[in-house]
């Protein structure tokens, strides 16, 4: 398998999320509405999208995001995101996140991204609202040819 570059994401919370300590333990519950931009040789656009993240009792966020980029053609793909976000061993308010996306889309110029499975690293800066992520389809070589999407 190699890794091709898709995008970089730049992207910061919007309006106030909500964290709860739900069960009344260390882990928290919340919602956050997210906007962006996903810019790179694969796919560009706005990107706009929600998190129901949790925070696990030994303090790792599972981010657990789900929306939509409208590219600069106006077409709308869909995206999830699922992983971890861990807070760096460093005196900062950083946390390190790694991930991986799939995708959607209707359009026959976009839906070879049905198939995509991306990995995403990236940091999330807590005090300055931004989060920067870099997103790498894992590309199978131990296939005969490309996928034959419908």
């Amino acid at each position: 398998m190699r890794l091709e570059h898709l995008f970089d994401i730049e992207m910061k919370y919007v309006g106030e999320p909500v964290w709860l300590e739900l069960y009344g333990g260390k882990d928290l519950e919340g919602f956050g509405e997210i906007e962006g931009t996903v810019t790179g040789p694969k796919l560009s656009g706005a990107l706009r999208w929600a998190n129901h993240a949790r925070r696990r009792e030994d303090g790792v966020w599972c981010p657990d995001l789900h929306g939509v980029v409208t590219t600069e053609d106006g077409t709308k793909v869909l995206i999830n995101m699922e992983g971890y976000n861990v807070v760096e061993k460093v005196p900062s308010v950083r946390s390190a996140i790694t991930a991986v996306c799939t995708f959607g889309s209707a359009d026959a110029r976009y839906r070879w991204l049905n198939a995509v499975i991306a990995i995403v690293e990236g940091v999330r800066d807590q005090q300055a609202n931004r989060v920067r992520l870099k997103a790498y389809a894992c590309v199978n070589e131990v296939a005969a040819g490309p996928l034959a999407l419908l």
